[in-house]
This record gives structure tokens, C-alpha cells and sequence, in this order.
């Protein structure tokens, strides 16, 4: 009998799900990127590496706009069986808290956490998805991660970085009552967390994987993950990077960041009988 995929999702920190965004759409939304980076002169890795500030702000906040505002990424951001695995996840109503496209990867970006002091069980505040918008070549700087350390490796961190700064213990010890008080002891605790997790993992429990074009990789953001080496500088390496929260949670984070609400998402009631076998039928674990 197949587990079910929320299980894995809890134990292991990730589910990867396939071909669950349409080739078209994905074809439609890289052209978009792609002249966006040719407008600001991006065409590599280098060239991004280069921009002056200011103009990487520019292009940055570009990107951000392109995800949030235009109508052809929003359908395939929006893909009706990612809402509904992500409102399974959060029991709520996923919202998209951030989303841009790279087309390139310089790849060995050390292992990090993307949050901490969050609890590793659901109902889930925050989801990050990893979407493949081409074959991910092998030697283009794979993602990779290392699966349960969210539920291991991390909390541990957590606990000696407020046991090594009394401030932050106290910020941890107001949330219930202060729940702003997270964003606080994320934003001063955070930094803290990723610079032990480098010398703190094993080597051989990283975990990469072979995606094709249209799949998704939905993980915990505690989960220990990065690149490996980018062995062709001259390949590519498409992929859009999504987090995603609820209003709950994201109001009472305090976070500072606008949420774009002018096209809201459709709802995510769907007819489980129909959706689940699709999850079913694309999920993949390992």
C-alpha cells in the first residue's frame, strides 16, 4: 500500500511531485524571463554577478513584479494540484509570499536553512517549491538536500543558538503570547542557525535528484538543502523557486515585505476525489 504522500512530506521534509505544470505554459513563461534578463543585460551568471546595486535591486524587484502580476506566470505559479497539495499541508489557503526564475545556476551554494524556530509538524506555515521549467542537466548545479534534517539536525542548532544568546531565549519564550515576537528572533536567530549548519552536516546523507522538465520538489524550508558543483559553465539551469505561507501565518509573522493581493488566487476547493488519484499517480519519494 502507497503511504501517503503528507507523510513523507512530515518524516522526510519533501515530496517531489511530477510533470505537474504544462510544458506550454512553462515554454511561455521562460521567454518572459528571458527578455526581462535581456533587458537588464543579464545574459550569464557573470553578467548578473556584475550588476551595479541599484540595478540589481531594479531587476530583482522586476522579477518579483513578473511572478506576481502577470497573468501567464500566475497560471502555471497557480497550478490547481500545487494549491491543493499545499492547502492540504498548511490547512489553509496558500498564498504566495515570494517567487522568482533563474536561468542559470553557478551552483556549490553551501548547505542553509531558508527558516528556523518553526515547528517541524503540521498543520505548516511555510512551503517552498522547486520547479523544474527544463531538464535539469546532471553537471548544471543540482539541488540538492538531506532529508529529515529538519527533524534532527535543525531543532538542535535552534536550541544552541538560544542557549548561547539569552536574548533571543527570551524573544523565543514571548511568541505564544507575542507571536511577532518570531519574526524577531528569526531575523537575529536565523543567520546564527545557518552558520553552524555547514560543519554540522553529513556529506553523504545529501540527496539530489533527476527532474524533468514540469517537475516539483515541495520541501520544508528548515530542511538543510543546496547546490552542488556546476560542472558546465556553459549549460543552463531553468527552474522557478516559490515560498508560500497563509494569511495567518503571515500576518502574525510581522512581516515587513508587501503581499501582491490585486489578481487573488482561485480558491483551492477542489473535488478530492478527483485531485488525490492525480497526487497519486505523480508523487515520488527518493
Amino acid at each position: 500500500m502507497q503511504r501517503d504522500w503528507r507523510e513523507d512530506f512530515s518524516a522526510q521534509g519533501y515530496v517531489i511531485c511530477k510533470n505537474i505544470l504544462p510544458p506550454d505554459l512553462i515554454d511561455d513563461h521562460v521567454k518572459q524571463v528571458a527578455a526581462l534578463c535581456t533587458r537588464y543585460g543579464v545574459v550569464d551568471t557573470a553578467s548578473l554577478a556584475a550588476l551595479p546595486i541599484e540595478t540589481d535591486d531594479q531587476f530583482m524587484q522586476a522579477m518579483l513584479d513578473l511572478h506576481y502580476r502577470n497573468e501567464l506566470a500566475r497560471k502555471l505559479i497557480f497550478n490547481r494540484i500545487m494549491r491543493h497539495m499545499l492547502s492540504e499541508l498548511f490547512g489553509d489557503e496558500p498564498i504566495l509570499s515570494f517567487a522568482r526564475s533563474s536561468l542559470w545556476e553557478p551552483g556549490n551554494m553551501r548547505a542553509h536553512v531558508d527558516t528556523a524556530f518553526r515547528s517541524p509538524d503540521a498543520p505548516y506555515s511555510v512551503c517552498r517549491t522547486w520547479c523544474a521549467l527544463e531538464d535539469i542537466d546532471p553537471e548544471s548545479g543540482r539541488f540538492y538536500l538531506i532529508p529529515g534534517s529538519h527533524r534532527t539536525l535543525v531543532p538542535r542548532l535552534c536550541d544552541e543558538v538560544l542557549e548561547e544568546n539569552p536574548e533571543l531565549l527570551a524573544l523565543s519564550q514571548k511568541i505564544s503570547e507575542e507571536p511577532a515576537s518570531w519574526w524577531r528572533l528569526f531575523a537575529r536567530g536565523w543567520p546564527k542557525v545557518n552558520a553552524k549548519v555547514p560543519e554540522r552536516i553529513d556529506g553523504n546523507a545529501k540527496l539530489s535528484f533527476d527532474m524533468k522538465k514540469g517537475d516539483v520538489i515541495f520541501f520544508n524550508p528548515a530542511l538543510v538543502h543546496g547546490t552542488v558543483d556546476c560542472l558546465n559553465s556553459n549549460g543552463t539551469r531553468k527552474v522557478m523557486i516559490c515560498e508560500w505561507t497563509t494569511r495567518a501565518a503571515w500576518a502574525a509573522s510581522g512581516f515587513s515585505r508587501p503581499f501582491y493581493e490585486e489578481n487573488p488566487a482561485p480558491s483551492v476547493e477542489e473535488d478530492k476525489e478527483e485531485i488525490e488519484p492525480l497526487i497519486a499517480a505523480r508523487v515520488a519519494v527518493g
